[in-house]
């Protein structure tokens, strides 16, 4: 298995007319903390003020996994902050209800929302 050389990649992606920020984690402890930089300085960007901070970054800190890359998605909207991270959609099989692993698609789960 090959490992990863970048730690950590954020770049912005326009969709939809809304710019995305991306951050993707390896599965170690010591670069969680990248997710209160970047949740901090997005704030400071909307003007958000910090009551409520320190819980957001516990709560994607949270969402961050030990068995692979967590993806974050990060958005400017309506002078609030989004904060998504990427869930891998179950492959389900329809004729007897089992799943059979996953589909490959991803899908972006609302986390945080901080408005000011």
């Amino acid at each position: 298995m090959e490992e990863e050389t970048s730690l950590v990649s954020a770049d912005a992606v326009e969709h939809d007319a809304v710019e995305y920020t991306y951050l993707t984690l390896p599965p170690d402890r010591a670069l969680r903390s990248c997710i209160g930089l970047v949740v901090a300085g997005l704030a400071a960007r909307a003007r958000i003020g910090i009551a409520g901070l320190e819980e957001a970054v516990e709560l994607l800190e949270s969402r961050h996994s030990m068995e692979g890359p967590t993806r974050y998605r990060f958005s400017l909207k309506d002078d609030g902050l989004v904060a998504d991270v990427e869930e891998e959609v179950p492959n389900v099989d329809l004729s007897d209800g089992e799943t059979g692993g996953t589909s490959g698609a991803d899908s972006w789960r609302t986390v945080v929302e901080m408005v000011s």
